[in-house]
């Protein structure tokens, strides 16, 4: 049976395989809603483009609607990917653009529950490419949400066209210096597949973070101040083998609290 350390709650402690290594998830990201970001550069990794499928897992807390959770996306013809997003009213909402412009997109809003409560949730969005009809799927809580109705037109401004590699950085908690996220963000990772919904619930877990780093098609997993604290500042970690760590912008080491799900 195991003995819990002093001052450690079932919560924060897991025991896994792998020579019975522990896994607790202390720190999370606070975002001031003003200029705060990470920014992981631009890699290749990062695009929707590279993968028959894609998914996004992040734990969220916030109050505030319209902000960005992640995004690879410059409002311009030719660098847009993907934005994950609160939106109006609280909604999670998923974009990504055809052709790497702003003009055509697919998209799916969840109106139900809303995710700008103040309180901790999980939230996770797949596409899958290779399906027009219901590419994308998003997850409030290990719970799924339907698909969407395939690619949606921007105006009248073109037609659908697949996703492309572009040079936009991938942003956590911002979209082009605007819509900055307020709140905290905790437990980033992508996935170059589309988790199946029993996966979803497995990485959500009753409401309790888990350790990622040995799920397949680990493309990048930033546990946003894990395990070093403050001393990391200013670098976010890759928990991957890929070595695709983040800048804190416009942030503090302060900004590395212990407020976690």
């Amino acid at each position: 049976m195991l003995a819990l350390k002093q001052g450690l709650s079932l919560n924060t402690i897991k025991v896994l395989g792998g020579g019975g290594a522990a896994y607790s998830n202390v720190y999370s990201l606070d975002f001031d809603g003003v200029d705060d970001y990470v920014d992981f550069g631009d890699d290749n990794a990062f695009s929707i483009s590279s993968y028959a499928g894609f998914t996004v897992s992040a734990w969220i807390k916030s109050s505030v609607d319209r902000k960005t959770i992640l995004s690879k996306f410059v409002n311009s013809a030719s660098t847009a990917e993907y934005n994950f997003i609160i939106g109006r009213s609280g909604k999670l909402e998923f974009y990504v653009y055809g052709g790497g412009s702003n003009a055509v997109y697919q998209f799916l809003s969840v109106n139900t529950p809303t995710v700008h409560d103040g309180n901790w949730h999980h939230v996770a969005v797949t596409f899958d490419k290779t399906d027009s009809s219901s590419s994308i799927y998003l997850y409030i809580d290990g719970v799924e949400y339907a698909g969407s109705s395939g690619a949606t037109t921007y105006g009248s401004n073109g037609t659908w066209a697949a996703s492309t590699n572009t040079t936009s950085p991938l942003l956590l908690g911002s979209v082009q210096s605007a819509d900055y996220f307020n709140g905290n963000i905790d437990e980033l990772a992508i996935f170059g597949s589309v988790k199946t919904g029993a996966e979803i619930s497995s990485i959500y877990n009753s409401g309790t973070p888990t350790d990622l780093s040995g799920e397949s098609n680990l493309v990048g997993y930033w546990r946003n101040g894990d395990t070093a604290g403050t001393s990391v500042y200013p670098t976010i970690e890759d928990y991957s083998s890929n070595g695709n760590d983040g800048t804190m912008t416009n942030m503090a080491s302060g900004d590395i609290v212990t407020v976690v799900p």
